[in-house]
């Protein structure tokens, strides 16, 4: 599996895990709420590599991509 690949993946389970979380708290499922919730996630996590896939995620979402 090549980095595009992985990092594509990782990009996705951002993305997947911040949807989760929302449908979780009962909140709307909307490109805003996303963004915000990666942006905590973001946080969280808090380390480069995780912050740097975060970052990419919310650049997608977005974009609506």
């Amino acid at each position: 599996m090549s980095q595009d690949e992985e990092r594509a993946q990782l990009i996705g389970c951002a993305i997947g895990a911040a949807v989760v979380s929302l449908i979780a708290e009962g909140t709307a499922i909307n490109r805003d709420n996303i963004v915000i919730e990666l942006h905590r996630q973001g946080k969280v996590i808090g380390d480069g590599a995780g912050s740097m896939i975060s970052h990419a995620a919310v650049e997608i979402v977005m974009r609506g991509h």
